[in-house]
This record gives C-alpha cells, structure tokens and sequence, in this order.
C-alpha cells in the first residue's frame, strides 16, 4: 500500500474541488431552493398573536391571543382570536400585529402588518357564554382576505376543534405532563420577527381532574404580566409515556388549556390566585409562585353554540362538541 502524506492529500483534494468531474450540462443547470418547511412547533409560533391596548385613561396593556377556527368543515370555517375578557377590559384602543406572508407563503420574518382599532375595541369581543369563565373571542371576519387584497397576505396558523382533545384523550393524560406555554410575558418578543416567546412547564394538576370543581387546572411555569390568553400545549418530541406506561414514538401537540390566573402570595403568606395582569405594573408585595392557572380548552367551543344562537348558520354536517 502506498502511503499520501497529508500535505499530498490536500494538494489532491484542493484539485478535486477545483476541477470538478461535473458534465458540462450539469454545471449549467440551476435548481431553485425548497422553500423552508414550517415544522408543528414553529406553526405553533405563528398561532398567538400580542394584544396591545389603550384604555380612556391612555393606559397601555398587553396580553396573548391565539388564533382559533370554529366550525372548520369541507374547506369553511371562522377565523378568531382567543384571549381572556380582563386582557381586553375597558380597552378603548387596540392593536393586533399580524407577520406577512413571503413569496412562497410561509412567513416573511422581519416584516408585519399592524391593525388597529381606534375606538370600542372592548365592545367588539365576545364575552363566554359563562360570566365565570374568563375568555372571549374576537371575530377576525374577512380581516386576513382584506389585508391580502391589499397586498398585506398576513401569515397566522388556526388551531381548531381537532387540536382539542375529546372528553377520552382529556382522561388518559397522566396527572404530571410536560407543557408548553406561548405567548408575550411582560410584553416580551422577538420584536424584530414578531415570534413570541415559548416557556416549557409541567401540569400541576391533573389536567383530568376539575381543580376545585371548575373546568381548570394549574401549571407549574412562570407566569408574568402578558401571559394572560396565552395558550397550553401538551409537547412531546421523540416519545413519552401512556397510561398503560407504554412507549409511545413521535410527536404529540395538544391544545388543553389557555392561562387567565397566576397564585401569588402577600408578605404576610396569604395565598391568593388573581387573574394574570396585563401591564407591568404590578404590587411588589404580590409575589408569584410560578403556579399558573388555566381554563381546561373544552371551554373554547363553548363559543360555538352561542355563535348559532346569534344567526351563525351551522355547517352541514358539522358535529359541534359542546352543546
């Protein structure tokens, strides 16, 4: 066998690159890049948008909203923003930031598009049907067709119904989960490609179980101003465990819950469980535990039959859940 030192082989392998055994068509052919796949995770990303509000006092507030599709069936469905009614209470003004689409319509990080709602923006929410349930839906209409006709084509991912788990997934999740939360704590972004910002936790509660008889469950994750609409994901990427303590392979990604609350305890050590606030201003003699409480994601299509008792036709064919 003929030993190459090393400089040789460099020498070589510098001549291979430069003269490439390429035939000549070949060398003059240009293949156009794939775009950039979105994977589930970063679909998630492109799922919340931040809620910017001005009360009449000129007080400005932000919050999380996600993007949800009631009654998707055979190609229709309507678009709206989730949240909490106290993100939006007393708001006279508001704003939502929507990223555009790029040329092979996947998101154009970098540039986006700002609606704004000059006056009753608290009156153009639709309260839960349940005063004791704190959501409400905005209802987006044909606001992402208008911004595209002119020449805006706002990015967003809808979550629907089928990210929902049925009453049977809901009771084969264990009582510890891993979940992730995504939305603007303290208004935080990435402001320059409007991503917001991901926090991973786990279930502190069983999400099965009714916490204290309501439709709830706490978390274990911080929790900060801003959070408030944000919603929860059950995550796993690889695997993770039945409850028949089976090895399950691949990637799960369920929409179970939406944070409205956050335990904070005074100085003195009493416990008290508030809805998250929404400015940054807050009482430093409230401190948060990193316990966040959570309205079970059931309750989203709550909306659906208050949506038909107000003239929303019911698709043909399409089964609401919640009745």
């Amino acid at each position: 066998m003929k030993l190459v030192s090393r400089r040789s082989a460099l020498a070589m392998l510098g001549a291979a690159i430069m003269t490439p055994d390429i035939p000549e068509a070949l060398a003059e052919e240009t293949v156009a890049a794939e775009p950039l796949k979105i994977v589930p995770l970063e679909q998630v990303q492109h799922a919340t948008v931040i809620i910017r509000c001005v009360n009449k006092a000129g007080q400005n507030s932000s919050g999380t909203g996600f993007l949800f599709a009631f009654f998707k069936h055979e190609g229709r469905e309507v678009q709206a923003v989730v949240t909490n009614k106290h993100v939006i209470a007393g708001a006279e003004k508001g704003v939502f930031r929507w990223t555009l689409k790029n040329s092979s319509d996947g998101p154009d990080y970098g540039k986006f598009h700002d609606v704004v709602y000059e006056k009753d923006f608290e009156k153009g929410w639709l309260a839960h049907p349940d005063p004791t349930v704190d959501l409400a839906i905005f209802l987006l209409g044909n606001t992402f067709e208008a911004l595209a006709a002119a020449g805006s084509a706002p990015y967003g991912v809808f979550a629907d119904e089928a990210a929902i788990p049925t009453g049977e997934l809901f009771k084969d999740l264990l009582p510890l989960e891993d979940v992730l939360v995504v939305g603007y704590p303290d208004g935080i972004s990435d402001i320059r490609n409007n991503i917001p910002v991901f926090r991973r936790g786990i279930t502190a509660t069983p999400v099965n179980i009714d916490f204290e008889g309501r439709k709830e469950f706490l978390i274990d994750a911080a929790i900060y101003p801003g959070s408030s609409g944000s919603p929860v994901f059950v995550y796993n990427q690889g695997s993770w465990l039945n409850r028949k303590n089976e090895v399950q392979l691949g990637t799960r990604l369920m929409l179970v819950g939406v944070v409205y609350g956050v335990a904070q305890h005074s100085v003195n050590g009493e416990l008290m469980i508030v809805p998250a606030p929404t400015q940054k201003q807050v009482a430093i003699s409230l401190v948060p535990n990193n316990l966040g409480i959570c309205i079970k994601s059931s309750r989203i299509l709550e909306f659906e039959p208050l949506m038909v008792s107000k003239g929303f036709p019911l698709p043909s064919g399409y089964n609401m859940r919640a009745k």
